[in-house]
Parts: structure tokens; sequence; C-alpha cells
């Protein structure tokens, strides 16, 4: 392994590594959430205030900026080489060269594991996945706090292991022997810890099978089905069904592990045809143990979740020819008392076991993939913005060329708003679904999503089996074009960093379109129709405030009883009714959106605080950007990687 490169490691809580490649523990969480935040950002500098951010969580002490240098010297003193985290300009470098982190000796070990997988070299395939499975020490970035960011770094880092898993397991089974048997506990685990995962399970049924337990094969089987169809509504997919299949035939079965099955475990050639009604061609010892394995009993329901067959021919019956349930749901008249053509004369009866009802000899019917629906709700105090709401929306219509539309602004301008408002109101138009992907072009401490990622994202949303997503960015852009072409799909791309993150992205159908929210207008994209948003106008703010705030005139608070000129009941408003466009609280909010609904949500959390209050504290601090976060709303972070609008 390469390890005399490696300097700092992710796969885990953050670390160091000395000149042996021994690992440095980092003892102050605040110097590791450091460590974290400079290495997801690795070639690049990060801004004082970013980092703030991560280290204190979003809420940073005024004493932050001090204890930050703090931090930076103690690093410097671990890293122990001069010169390798410098200070910029704008913040903090830390250089770092390919290979350092464990992150990048990871990834490589996949892409050679993924590549040899695909050539069917399954020594190479055990070497790479296991090299690349020994880096991990744990959850990328664990015990961080959430203000350092990189969730979705993590995830995809997650992912790839267990692909990694996947792939090491397939290649043991192909090479067979011993080592099969050796398996089992692993799989078992897995398939406990990945209920839903179906790889796992196939794989645990094919080396149970293949270590002579066929019995307990079939009872994982059995499990998976049941689940996938309780907690789904599926089935298992055709690899689970293969498997199942060489299960039931007993191929690749051996008497012990020292003949550990030799066909491969992705081997897909495919099963001899079983006549229709079950699995034909199986002897009936093999019948008899499925049936023990599913524990099929009077009264016990079956695990696809349909209803039970009725007995003497009963209102659901099954097509004689196919046996599967009939259009009418009864059987033809001339099918009740046996389903059986009439043997001609002279010819020797069929010999062999009667056609099985059970739910394992069913036909497996191809379940369609869900059509995507997955716009984040609509923004419920959307205001303003009639003029361009409705050129967006139709710009969207479907046409003779698939619609491409950048919505541009600075952070906080309501790009995303106004995206997901207009996708709300077309989605009709687009009756094959409609898709949502966050490239996380400009999140703090979050690398942009790269085509290749993005791909694969909407390449498994549209139904596209993960092991046979093509490995280079062209085919797989090729790949989903393909499968969108004869669709009408809306495509909303969040926050793009550039044009290469999203030409590749682009469907060619015409009866699809695209909604690119981004900082820039991405004038090389062409084609697109571009949308450039400013703030808000002062009335429009202030209506928005009214409405976020709850407190636009509506409700109020009751007045004493007996008080002077009002009864028991009346009501004294508590609203904004002076709230308008001039007043000095729209201003300072700089008339963004985002910036709007933080100090909307302050007014809703205290009903005491008016508007000319918070306005004065607005005022009277130079930290503002301190005063405009609550809760999961912040206008800092946004604005962390655009100085210029700091």
């Amino acid at each position: 392994m390469e390890r005399d490169r490696l300097r700092f490691g992710l796969l885990g809580p953050p670390v160091l590594y000395d000149a042996r490649s021994e690992a440095v523990a980092v003892a102050s969480p605040k110097t590791r959430a450091l460590l974290a935040a400079l290495l997801l950002e690795a070639g690049r500098p990060v801004s004082v205030g970013a980092l703030r951010d991560a280290l204190w969580d979003g809420s940073p002490p005024p004493s932050a900026r001090a204890s930050l240098h703090n931090h930076v010297t103690r690093l410097r003193r671990l890293i122990g080489e001069p010169g390798r985290l410098r200070t910029v300009p704008s913040g903090y470098h830390l250089r770092v060269a390919e290979g350092e982190v464990d992150v990048h000796l990871f990834e490589a070990r996949a892409a050679a594991a993924r590549a040899a997988y695909a050539a069917g070299d399954w020594a190479r395939v055990v070497g790479a996945a296991s090299d690349g499975l020994a880096l991990w020490r744990g959850a990328p970035l664990a015990g961080l706090p959430d203000g350092v960011g990189g969730y979705a770094f993590a995830q995809r880092l997650e992912e790839t292991r267990l692909l990694l898993t996947e792939w090491r397991h397939d290649a043991e089974l192909a090479l067979g022997g011993a080592r099969v048997e050796s398996l089992v506990p692993e799989l078992a685990a897995l398939a406990a810890e990945y209920p839903l995962r179906e790889a796992y399970h196939r794989q645990l049924m094919l080396a149970l099978h293949r270590t002579g337990r066929r019995a307990e094969a079939l009872a994982v089987h059995r499990d998976l089905r049941a689940r996938l169809a309780e907690e789904l509504g599926i089935e298992p997919g055709p690899a689970v069904r293969e498997a199942h299949v060489e299960v039931l035939r007993g191929a690749g079965a051996s008497a012990g592990p020292e003949r550990g099955g030799s066909r491969g475990a992705v081997d897909r050639a495919a099963p001899a045809a079983a006549p229709a009604g079950g699995a034909a061609g199986v002897d009936d010892a093999v019948r008899g143990d499925d049936a023990a394995s599913r524990g099929v009993a009077a009264g016990r329901a079956d695990v696809t979740g349909l209803p039970p067959e009725p007995e003497n021919g009963g209102a659901l019956g099954r097509d004689p020819e196919t046996g599967t349930p009939s259009e009418t749901g009864a059987l033809p008249a001339e099918s009740t008392s046996d389903s059986r053509p009439e043997p001609e004369p002279g010819s020797e009866p069929e010999s062999g076991p009667e056609p099985e009802s059970g739910p394992e000899s069913m036909p497996v019917r191809p379940v369609a993939p869900p059509r995507p629906a997955q716009l984040p709700p609509s923004p419920p105090y959307f205001t303003g913005r009639t003029a361009v709401r409705d050129a967006l929306a139709r710009a969207l219509t479907p046409g003779p060329q698939p619609s491409v539309a950048v919505v541009s602004g600075m952070a906080g301008v309501g790009k995303s708003a106004l995206a997901l408002h207009v996708a709300h109101r077309v989605k009709e138009r687009f009756p094959d679904g409609q898709l949502y992907l966050n490239l996380h072009g400009a999140t703090p401490g979050m690398p942009p999503l790269t085509p290749e990622q993005a791909l694969t994202a909407l390449l498994r949303d549209v139904g596209a089996e993960p092991r046979l997503i093509p490995e280079r960015p062209d085919a797989a852009a090729a790949l989903l074009r393909s499968l969108l072409a004869p669709t009408r799909t809306l495509l909303l791309l969040d926050d793009a960093e550039n044009t290469a993150q999203v030409r590749p992205l682009l469907p060619a159908g015409a009866g699809c379109a695209v909604i690119v929210t981004s900082r820039s207008p991405l004038a090389a994209l062409d084609g697109a129709r571009r949308f450039p948003l400013t703030p808000l106008t002062g009335a429009e703010s202030a209506a928005l405030l009214r409405a976020a705030s709850g407190r636009d005139g509506t409700s109020g608070h009751a007045a004493p009883a007996g008080a002077p000129g009002t009864p028991g009941a009346s009501r004294v408003p508590d609203g904004l009714d002076g709230l308008d466009a001039d007043h000095p609280l729209v201003e300072l909010t700089g008339r963004l959106p985002l910036a709007l609904r933080v100090v909307a949500a302050r007014l809703a959390a205290r009903r005491a605080l008016t508007p000319d209050v918070l306005a004065g504290q607005l005022a009277a601090t130079e930290g503002r950007l301190n005063h405009l976060e609550y809760d999961d709303l912040s206008v800092r972070r946004p604005l962390a990687g655009a100085p210029d609008a700091l």
C-alpha cells in the first residue's frame, strides 16, 4: 500500500500521518474541525469567515478570530512542515499534493477495482478492493460539528465503500474455493445492516448455497422478498431472481468449501427457460426444500402482499396458460375443473410434478421504477417577481428543442425559490416526472459535484442499473440523453458552479426542460434563456416580511376585559401595518429574500419584538451578519465564498 506519501486522513476522524505514515491523533476538537475544513477545500484558500463558521458551527464568539489564529498555530506545529499551511489575503491555504490524503488513495483503488470488475479480472478486483477498504477507519469526517459541512462528500465515500465491498464479494464468489465459506458471516452481518440492499442478500444466498446450505439460502430470499413487498411494494431485481433460480436448480452447489462453486457469481449466462407456471424442471426434492424454506401453511399470507388464491375456482382465478391472474378475475368456464389440456389419443401422458401455485413459482412481473417527483416543496411565502416568474414559466413549454433556462444572481437573492416556485407551477406539463439535483457549486465547506457524480446520480434516479452505468463521462451522458429522449421530464439543477458542470447533464429530448440556478449567468451555455435576478423592490420586501413573520395584521392579542372602548372579546392587532417600503428594516436587509426571511423568523419568534427595535439593533452594530442568522437560516454562509457580496 502506498502509504509513504500519505499525510492526512479523512476516512474517519481527521488525522495527520508522520514521516513513517503512523497516525498522529489531533486531540483538540477545534483543531480537527480546522484540519477537515482545510482538507475539504484542498488546494484552494479558505476564508477566515468560513473557518470560523466551521469551528463554531455558524455561531462564532467575539474572540473567534484570535482563537482561530491559535488553532492554526497548533495545526502548523502538528504538521511540522514550514510553508505547508500558509496565510493568504482571504484566509488560509493548506498545500496538499495528489496522493497525500487517504481519500485520494481510496478513490484510486476504487477506480482500479471498477476497471478490473468490468474486465472480469477477479483476483485484481479482490486486491484493489481490499487495499481500498483497508484505508477505512470509520465514517468520514466523524465527530465534527455540522458547520464543517461535507455531508454529500461523506455520503459519496460511504456509497463507494459499499460498492467496493460488493465487488470484492462478487469476485470472491467467482474465484470460489475455501474462501466462499468464510464470506458467510460477513455477508450475514451486511444483509442485517442494510436490509434493503439486494446485492448483499444475493451474495449471501449464493455463498450459503455453494457451501451446501440451500435451505438457508432460500430462507434469505423469502425474507428479502417479503420485506421488499411490505415496505416498498416491489419484487427483487433480476440479479436476485437469477441467484434464486441457481439455488432452486441446484447449480453451482458444492458438498463442502473445498469444492466451492467454480461458476462466477457475476456470470451473466441466462438460465434455461422454465415452462410457465413455476420453476419447472426442478425435481421434487428441490420443490420440497423450497416449500419448506417458505414455511407455506394454510392461512399464511403470501409474501407478495397479494390476496390468497380462492379454492375450488373462486372469483379470483389464474389464466391456464400463464398461471397469472386473469383480467376478469375469474377462470374461463372450460378451465374451472382442470386447466390442463386432454392428451391426444395414443400419446403418452405427460409426467412430472403438478404446477406449483405458491408465491415462489409465480411469474415475476417486472416492476417499473417510480416516476421521479423530486422537487422540494414550493416556497410558502414567495412574493413578487411577477414578470420574471411568468416569463420563466413560458420558457419551459415543451417544443421542438429542449428548453433550458438559467436563473442567476448574487447569493441570497432568491434564485432557488423562484426556480422551485415556477417548477411546481409547470410540473403538469411534464408527466414523466421532475428531477432535482443540488450541484453544490457554491456551498461553503462542500466541493461541487463533478459531472461524473452528477451523471451517476441522475442515471440512478431515472432507473438505470448502477452496475451498468458507464465509467466514461461521455458515455454516461449519452446514456442519460437516451433515457430522457422519449420522455417529457423537467430537471432542476440547483447551484451550478459553471457551464462545464452543467453541459453533460442536459437532455436532448424535445419534450424535456431544464432550470439551472447559478451565481453565474453561464454565458457559454448555448441556447439557454437567461433570467438574472436583482433584490426585491421595497414594497415586495415589506410584503414578504409581513407574510413570513405571521404578523400581517390578521392576528392579534386579546385586549384586557373591560378596557376602555373595547369589549372583552375584541382584539388589538399586533401586525406590521406600519412596515412599508420606506421602513429602515427593508434597506438594512439589502432587500435580499434570504435576509428578509431571517428577519421575519426573528419577528415570528418574539412577538414583543417590533420592526423598529430590530432595525435599531441592525443599524447599531458593525457585525450585522450576526443578527442575520436564525436556526438553519443564515446569510453569512452563502456569502462566505462571495467577498464582494460581503
